[in-house]
């Protein structure tokens, strides 16, 4: 029974002679409460309450969120009915996450205090059987007091953001999971967890092994039967007996329960490798004969181990078949608020980007977040926090600790059995720096059989207790060229090893997205308000990427233009960035997550789409330099590659390069059939020295498979001038350019034109536009970007899939672009297909400009 909706929160402050004991009656007044749902912290609640007569997120309104309020406890208070069928059981009650301490009262009574009701990531169960009201209304009633600097190496293990974005005044200070209320006839079951092994590298058989914990909640002994059944036709049972209030670990091995070793078994494999196929598992337990309680779970037939190469490259192998990870790092909403369609539609975009990976640093999420990743075949990494207290358990007093453990205990039981899960981190910028911390860590996982990698810290630093981590954050973290990713392969940020949060910085919002937050006023890359939606600290501004886009590209001659120019920027040293990673796996690279994913807040730096979901420059040019069969030129040796992620040959592949000068001469083409094996890497041929070539010129590479359907298409512009890195100048979190490429050409582009013609697809819930583009003139057509608005003059309907965007298209070109959107998102209008291109010619101009046509 989740506590979810009709809670009431206010300040102790307002109420400030109430006692706990009179707050959890049922007759204490609460009409002038605020009225939420739970999870929710102090602030997410002030919001749904419309508490706040402005948008936090705009321009700096966010400052104005301080309140003398928040410096004092606050008050959750939920009124509930057991249901009759309860009566005379075992009543827990279950917290799933209190930032960060509460006093916990139940109709009157004080349950547990805030000396052991703390942290965030820890679950509680408190017995409320002597306290439950079986008919009738129950109060509970919950003083949260929020965390007490987390950011600072003294401060509360709670959540910490680091440089990422300004601190809510609250700290999040709230209940950020979920109130549950547990019944039990006198004994229960719960954690369930599924193990497999294979007789790698055969599949043909999985050995599985169930464990889950008993409980008994009374101080008799007591005799049980603890059930399992797996896909309702593979059933097992044993015996169990429980001391006085005893908890213990059950197990039901293969070798004990024959039937656990499943023949042909429904295998669960990422994305790219296999169906993300599910299975359920099923654990009752019995006394006296009586249904007791059942918990059901899905779980995933797979197993992920990992090995060092040479002490540097963690390689993680999933099912016997190793794995280059690409993805990026998941960042929860500022206010902790969980969306069910949030998640959705984010996941979705995920893996619209081909991403196998999001790494989640100690901000773990609500169940319906993984229960999405397995569903869709993602793989998390996940772990402790940097950057405050977590990170300085040298620190930590004995109370500390206490939480320390508790909580890692609480996720091991939590994260355990879901399929997705594939590395736990003990710590996130380092190790524990305190040994005895990762040894006990390292206990408590050993003891609850965590069934995956463990690591000491997402840094490259050796572990005292376990070795070396075989994964790296060398940065960098603000702007680096595309040539950069290819050209360090020893000691940076480069294409080797496991990336864990590697960027090439800001990713710089389109128009439409900016002004929703930052007035028109305030459209400069070196205006306060700009700067304060970047990050903090050392990425308090976007003014190494502003640079390096002035030197390569030019001045810009208005916002319009920097932002033109900032998604060429953004696309190209993203997608050199994740195709470095894929042209070297297993080679040097085992893996790379981009920093970030997402922003918890509108935001000009780290993540692949916005905030409010527009894909721009930054998502495109992930998306095609991860396509599971991709075609890519090498910065560095000038060759044309093809790298396949699938587990699946191709033979017959027809590789095609074609380059362009900046007038749309074609001045040189090749063409290549080859093969390329299952999740493989074929170098085909290099591109020579072209004679007469433009200073600026277009490179286009195409692939097709045996049946002539084209696999990937991809653009590049490049120069006669390369970016050249200063490396003796590097930084944690950049190498800095001694000097740049030269785009300016590009400003010239000669102009051309863009059919656009289109056919409609319309489901019960879902659209589907096919847009096709044709280059009617005789330059090529650089940088074409669609966008569906939900009218003419009106808003992009948001979220959107794009099958590519942002393409170029050569001298008689066609291309047709698939677009697809729910139906619910596009508003009762008729929508509107705008074309946008570096040199459309529209009137008679050239420049970006724009096209649009009615649906």
């Amino acid at each position: 029974m989740i506590l979810h909706a009709d809670w009431r929160m206010q300040s102790s402050l307002t109420d400030s002679t109430a006692t706990g004991a009179e707050i959890s009656q049922k007759d204490f007044p609460v009409k002038n409460w605020y009225k939420i749902t739970v999870p929710s912290t102090i602030i997410a609640g002030l919001l749904a309450n419309n508490e706040y007569k402005f948008d936090p997120f705009y321009s700096k309104n966010f400052e104005k969120l301080a309140d003398p309020r928040l410096d004092h406890p606050w008050w959750f208070r939920k009124e509930f009915e057991l249901p009759a069928s309860e009566k005379n059981k075992n009543i827990i009650l279950k917290l799933h996450g209190i930032n960060y301490k509460a006093n916990v009262w139940l109709n009157g009574v004080l349950i547990a205090d805030s000396s052991y009701i703390k942290g965030p990531f820890r679950i509680i169960d408190l017995d409320i059987t002597k306290q439950i009201k079986y008919a009738g209304e129950n109060v509970l009633a919950i003083e949260i007091l929020r965390p007490f600097n987390p950011n600072k190496h003294d401060g509360d293990l709670a959540i910490d953001y680091a440089d990422w974005i300004h601190y809510p005044p609250d700290y999040n200070g709230g209940i950020i999971n979920n109130v549950e209320i547990k019944t039990y006839d006198q004994i229960g079951v719960r954690y369930p967890l599924v193990t497999t092994k294979f007789d790698l590298p055969s599949l043909a058989v999985a050995h599985l092994q169930v464990d889950a914990e008993v409980i008994n909640y009374i101080d008799k002994e007591k005799d049980a039967i603890v059930k399992g059944k797996i896909n309702d036709n593979i059933q097992f049972q044993q015996k169990v007996h429980l001391m006085p209030n005893e908890k213990k670990q059950v197990s039901f091995s293969s070798a004990d329960y024959p039937q656990l070793n499943v023949k042909n078994p429904r295998i669960w494999w990422p994305w790219q490798y296999g169906k993300p196929e599910l299975n359920k598992i099923e654990i009752s337990i019995i006394n006296n004969g009586k249904l007791s309680n059942t918990i059901t779970e899905d779980f995933g037939i797979r197993q992920v181990t990992s090995k060092l190469i040479n002490n540097q490259s963690r390689e993680f192998i999933v099912n016997g078949k190793p794995i280059m990870l690409r993805g990026a790092a998941w960042s929860p909403d500022i206010f902790q608020r969980h969306s069910r369609k949030r998640e959705e539609q984010e996941l979705k975009l995920v893996r619209d980007m081909n991403m196998n990976i999001v790494r989640s640093e100690g901000k773990l999420e609500d169940d319906n977040f993984y229960d999405l990743c397995d569903q869709n075949g993602l793989l998390v990494m996940t772990g402790w926090m940097c950057c405050g207290a977590w990170q300085y358990p040298e620190n930590w007093d004995g109370a500390k600790r206490k939480v320390a453990m508790a909580s890692d205990s609480s996720v091991m039981y939590w994260l355990r059995n879901k399929a997705c899960i594939m590395v736990w981190l003990n710590g996130s910028d380092m190790p524990p720096r305190d040994s005895t911390v990762e040894k006990d860590y390292l206990s408590i996982e050993n003891y609850l059989k965590w069934p995956n990698p463990l690591i000491s810290t997402a840094d490259a630093s050796k572990s005292k207790v376990s070795g070396y981590s075989g994964v790296k954050m060398n940065g960098p973290y603000d702007w680096v060229p595309p040539a950069y990713w290819e050209t360090d392969s020893t000691k940076y940020g480069g294409a080797w090893s496991f990336a864990t949060e590697i960027s090439p910085g800001p990713s710089i919002l389109p128009y439409e997205s900016l002004i929703k937050f930052i007035p028109k006023d305030s459209l400069s890359t070196t205006n306060s308000t700009w700067q304060y939606h970047c990050g903090t600290m050392t990425f308090a501004s976007t003014k190494i990427f502003d640079s390096a886009l002035m030197r390569r590209y030019g001045n810009p001659s208005s916002i319009q233009d920097y932002l033109a120019k900032a998604q060429l920027q953004n696309y190209e040293g993203h997608r050199a960035m994740m195709e470095a990673y894929g042209l070297n796996k297993y080679n040097t690279a085992t893996g790379v997550v981009q920093w970030m994913l997402c922003n918890p807040w509108p935001g000009l730096i780290w993540h692949t789409y916005d905030y409010y979901l527009y894909p721009a420059g930054t998502y495109f040019g992930m998306k095609k330099s991860m396509e599971p069969l991709h075609v890519m030129y090498s910065y560095k040796s000038n060759e044309v590659d093809i790298i396949n992620s699938l587990l699946e040959k191709f033979t017959g592949l027809t590789v095609k390069a074609d380059v362009y000068d900046l007038d749309g001469k074609l001045k040189y083409s090749n063409t290549l059939t080859t093969a390329v094996d299952e999740d493989g890497i074929k170098k085909c041929f290099s591109i020579p020295q072209i004679t007469g070539l433009s200073n600026v010129y277009f490179l286009r590479l195409g692939l097709k498979d045996s049946k002539q359907k084209t696999r990937s298409v991809n653009w590049y512009w490049l120069s006669q001038k390369s970016d050249e890195l200063n490396w003796k100048g590097s930084k944690w979190y950049y190498t800095p350019q001694s000097d740049f490429t030269d785009f300016t050409a590009l400003n010239n582009l000669a102009a051309t034109k863009v059919e656009v013609n289109y056919s409609t697809e319309k489901k019960e819930s879902e659209t589907i536009q096919f847009i096709t583009l044709t280059n009617t003139g005789k330059a090529v057509a650089f940088f074409v970007h669609v966008r569906v608005l939900k009218e003419k003059n009106g808003d992009d309907i948001l979220p959107v899939i794009f099958s590519d965007n942002y393409i170029s298209l050569a001298p008689g070109e066609s291309r047709i672009i698939e677009c697809s959107y729910e139906n619910k998102d596009a508003g009762n209008a008729i929508p509107y297909i705008l074309t946008t291109a570096w040199n459309l010619n529209v009137a008679g101009s050239k420049g970006m400009k724009n096209a649009g046509f009615d649906k």
